[in-house]
């Protein structure tokens, strides 16, 4: 790739982003203030020095060198500055107080306005959501009992369509407590099945929820175990065909697969009466996860098998949860001799059934002792470990550091999500309410970003600056244009939000200014407005400054 396509799909994305958003928020002021009859003299993206400019009335529309913000520059607009009698009608500190809070309001109200544009846009555009398919149902649970099934598609509940899962969370996380019509399709039977389902209260998973509790149905979620193998036996047909644990199958006679419960139907119906072997197509994690990595493999079927044959057993694979995938250099495993490709067995002399067994165990360590002992398969025999775990700082998905005990051991188990669909509005007014609808969603997802922040559930190391902005750009941009524009609209609702804030030299400060000027019919003194301005300035590159340092640390913390 040469550099210039480099600085495009890393740089461009940025400038970009924040140009827009900075155009459409001086775009608001600019145009409340010609409604009103002020005179714009300077249209500025960016500030410092000019890099392009012209003039085109009386106003000079440029291009400044620093671009992390804009200003729209109005006559009369410096309080220290004298203003003559007859120019007064297009000076802005001369305008009616209504009409100069109309001014500053108009910047962040364009990027909300903008949201919902770019939103509305998106609906038209389509953008690919996460399928309404069941992952894996276990038996036992309320999902189960109900007569859900793994994969199952849920095409309405109560009669409403549910084109992709974000329908069906919503639908569920607002029937708490009521009982629940599913229309559902599987693929072994030919008509829709209609289910009931009660729908109990749950803690939300989405902490930047204004709703604590939400529906849901214990069970029914969208978390399907993955085709990565775990070969315990070194002279199962798996193992002398050369499959290793870690090895992910891909296809089996061709057809592509994503889930573990596609294995066994798959093998069933490559097979034919009097065959003995089916190539399979596996991927090795341990090295890479490039599509190059990919193999064929022959594999031998034992003879004697039919239709109800449990093909997985017979071959000698499993699933590869309990098989280690990565191992933290210098950590108490890696010092112990742990490997990747072993398969935890027992911990402290007990068995362990599943990861969280291991994590629990480990984390339930007694520092008073002078270890544990940690069983592994390796090669089909057994080998014991002592390891001495230490505890670890880690983050958790809020963003909080956690104290725990690690031995530094990743599980091969990598769960997948149901397949995308793309979702797309046609009506007009559908989309106009789509757009509405997802502006003000992501709009209380901000406010309550901030809320979590103040109460402590969130740490103030989410709290990102240009950097972040960047990386999420570029990402965002690669991933293509619906999700770039996604990533504009949040932004924008972040900017109409920012600039809301009550601090000076923000136009949330203004709005205080002007505001108490129309409550006590004068302005504040000069003296109070420099004041507060200093605070403000100083509180803001405060935020700047912590946000880039978190910046910083975030992306050292990545790439380390």
């Amino acid at each position: 790739m040469s550099i210039f396509n480099q600085l495009f799909e890393n740089i461009a994305p940025f400038f970009i982003l924040l140009g827009v958003l900075i155009f459409v928020h001086e775009l608001g002021h600019f145009l409340v203030a010609k409604f009103f009859g002020v005179r714009v003299e300077v249209f500025s993206l960016g500030f410092g020095k000019k890099v392009l400019s012209f003039t085109r009335g009386e106003t000079t529309y440029c291009i400044s060198l620093i671009p992390l913000g804009g200003y729209v520059k109005m006559y009369g607009d410096d309080p220290t500055a004298d203003v003559p009698p007859e120019e007064r009608g297009r000076a802005f500190l001369h305008k009616p107080v209504l009409q100069r809070i109309a001014i500053v309001l108009a910047g962040p109200l364009m990027n909300l306005f903008f949201a919902v544009f770019v939103f509305t846009l998106i609906g038209g555009i389509g953008e690919e959501l996460p399928g309404p398919y069941a992952g894996d149902i276990q038996p036992g649970t309320k999902a189960y009992d109900a007569g859900f099934r793994s994969g199952d598609k849920i095409l309405a509940i109560n009669g409403v369509n549910t084109p992709t899962w974000v329908q069906v969370r919503r639908a569920l996380e607002a029937s708490g407590g009521k009982a629940v019509s599913f229309t559902v399709e599987r693929q072994s039977e030919p008509q829709p099945l209609q289910l009931e389902a009660s729908v109990s209260f749950g803690e939300n998973e989405n902490i930047f929820s204004s709703d604590r509790q939400v529906g849901m149905v214990p069970g029914l979620g969208q978390e399907s175990r993955s085709t990565i193998i775990g070969v315990a036996d070194p002279k199962s047909p798996a193992a002398q065909a050369g499959l290793r644990s870690l090895d992910m199958i891909v296809s089996v006679a061709g057809k592509k697969l994503n889930y573990w419960r596609e294995l066994q139907p798959a093998f069933a119906a490559a097979l034919t009466p009097g065959q003995s072997h089916v190539t399979v197509e596996v991927r090795d994690l341990a090295k890479d996860e490039k599509s190059e990595n990919i193999r064929s493999v022959k594999l031998a079927v034992p003879s004697g098998w039919d239709e109800k044959t449990d093909f997985l057993s017979v071959l000698g694979l499993e699933p590869a949860e309990l098989y280690i995938y990565q191992i933290k250099k210098d950590s108490p495993a890696d010092k112990a001799g742990i490997r990747s490709r072993d398969k935890v067995i027992r911990i402290g002399g007990e068995d362990v059934h599943a990861w969280n067994d291991v994590l629990n165990r480990v984390k339930a360590f007694d520092p008073v002792t002078e270890g544990m002992d940690i069983t592994v398969l390796r090669d089909g025999a057994e080998q014991t470990f002592r390891i001495v775990p230490e505890m670890t700082k880690l983050m958790t998905p809020k963003g909080q550091e956690e104290k725990r005990f690690t031995i530094g051991i990743v599980s091969g188990f990598f769960p997948v999500g149901a397949e995308p669909v793309l979702y797309r509005v046609t009506n007009p007014v559908q989309m106009f309410t789509h757009g509405v609808r997802e502006t003000l969603r992501w709009t209380e997802f901000v406010v309550m970003s901030v809320v979590r922040l103040v109460e402590g559930d969130v740490s103030a190391k989410n709290i990102g600056g240009v950097i972040t902005i960047g990386r999420v750009a570029s990402h965002s941009f690669a991933a293509g244009l619906s999700t770039f524009l996604k990533t504009m609209a949040i932004i924008s609702i972040n900017l109409f939000l920012l600039n809301l804030l009550p601090v000076p030299i923000l136009d949330g400060g203004h709005l205080v200014f002007y505001t108490i000027e129309g409550l006590r019919g004068a302005p504040l003194s000069m003296r109070k407005m420099e004041v507060a301005q200093q605070i403000g300035l100083m509180l803001l590159m405060f935020l700047m400054v912590f946000a880039f340092f978190n910046d910083i640390t975030n992306y050292i913390s990545t790439r380390w």
